[in-house]
């Protein structure tokens, strides 16, 4: 076995762990039916991230690094997904209910 396969085994073995590591949190999501707890600015941020890391992946042909962050970017865009169905869920409710019971909907 050359070198690079073995880099490549291990860029592999990399990236199954960390893009699996948003799994329990969909699941979660899933099962509560509800991403109320989930810090939208930092799904955001992962998001970016893993797009860079696509283009990085597909710029120097890496197919760990395209297959990890393809499929990561899915997670968390469900995951995003999920949270910003929960804020406009939230802001309906804030405006059906009445003055006096209304309270500020954080972003986060």
């Amino acid at each position: 076995m050359s070198a690079t396969f073995l880099i490549e085994i291990l860029g592999f073995v990399a990236a199954i762990l960390t893009t699996l590591s948003f799994l329990p949190q969909a699941l979660r999501i899933r099962r509560q039916r509800s991403a109320a707890d989930v810090s939208l600015v930092m799904y955001l941020m992962m998001l970016t991230g893993q797009a860079l890391w696509l283009i990085y992946g597909v710029l120097f042909d890496s197919p760990s690094l395209i297959a990890a962050n393809v499929v990561g970017i899915s997670l968390v865009g469900w995951v995003l997904v999920m949270k910003l169905g929960d804020l406009r869920r939230q802001r309906r409710m804030m405006a059906a209910a009445p003055v006096g019971l209304q309270r500020p909907v954080a972003a986060e």
